[in-house]
């Protein structure tokens, strides 16, 4: 900890992206509260107003919602779908990367073909399909589905981390004292593989928001009234050259929340990672 708070002092941008991060979470758990107006409120009479009318911050969109109770209540949903979307994959991509890593010459082989066959699918392909096949979205679905199309990358990381891990020292005084196959894996080595691990899960955040932003931009993400962001800019598309606004906030609040994660995810790849 104190290695980090080191590390952290005139880090500038990283302090920045801490507070966009910090601010985008804080909208996620409490923005409902403060939000001017309901997020599916229409409002025929301030149809396309601008920013700054008749309260609106940040205007409105071509039926009358209010732009900025949209992104704030849309955050939720964002943060919800790629927090457990990044867990559930770096869990799984964990177990299943230990497990071809640490008995390789048993199921290295078809781990390695397996997971190359389900990475050859394009993510957003993948969703797709099976969002055709469920016939709709919802952040249940969202979840699981981006979750394993994200597991064969985090398990490859994983598989990685621990090859460089296991014919150390500290593994082979653990086998000749007789522990078990679970207990080296899981207590032995994984506390020290936490680093890799943590900066594969933050960058699976990151895309993971990408990857929700783009199925709703193409239609097959979270379905209305859940104001998801990437839906929010495809409904406002039309509307563009009269309404900028009614697209821009949201590809802002898209890009600000990545870019704020992937600068995150750099520094500490560099603390935990490679000044390790």
């Amino acid at each position: 900890m104190k290695n980090l708070i080191h590390q952290l002092r005139g880090q500038t941008l990283v302090w920045i992206a801490l507070a966009v991060l910090l601010f985008w979470l804080f909208s996620a758990l409490f923005g409902s509260a403060f939000i001017p107006f309901s997020y599916t409120a229409i409002d025929s009479e301030h149809v396309m107003v601008p920013p700054g009318t008749a309260g609106h911050i940040l205007g409105t969109d071509s039926l009358g919602r209010d732009i900025l109770s949209r992104i704030i209540w849309g955050s939720r949903s964002i943060f919800t779908v790629a927090l457990f979307t990044s867990l559930l994959s770096t869990t799984a991509g964990v177990v299943l990367g230990f497990s071809a890593g640490y008995f390789a010459k048993a199921v290295d082989t078809i781990f390695l073909a397996a997971m190359d066959i389900i990475m050859a699918i394009p993510t957003l392909v993948l969703a797709m399909v099976v969002l055709g096949i469920l016939g709709g979205s919802t952040i249940l679905s969202l979840t699981l589905i981006v979750s394993v199309a994200y597991v064969p990358a985090t398990a490859r990381v994983a598989r990685s981390v621990l090859l460089s891990e296991k014919e150390k020292e500290y593994v082979m005084a653990a086998r000749i004292r007789g522990e078990s196959h679970l207990y080296i894996m899981f207590v032995e080595i994984l506390p020290n593989t936490t680093g890799a691990i943590i900066v594969e899960a933050t960058a699976r955040f990151a895309y993971s928001i990408m990857t929700i932003a783009s199925l709703g931009f193409l239609g097959v993400g979270l379905q209305p009234p859940n104001p998801d962001w990437g839906m929010m800019v495809i409904e406002n598309k039309e509307i563009i050259t009269q309404a900028p606004w009614a697209v821009l906030y949201p590809a802002l609040a898209i890009a600000s929340l990545v870019i704020a994660i992937s600068i995150i995810s750099d520094f500490a790849s560099k603390v935990l990672i490679h000044e390790r």
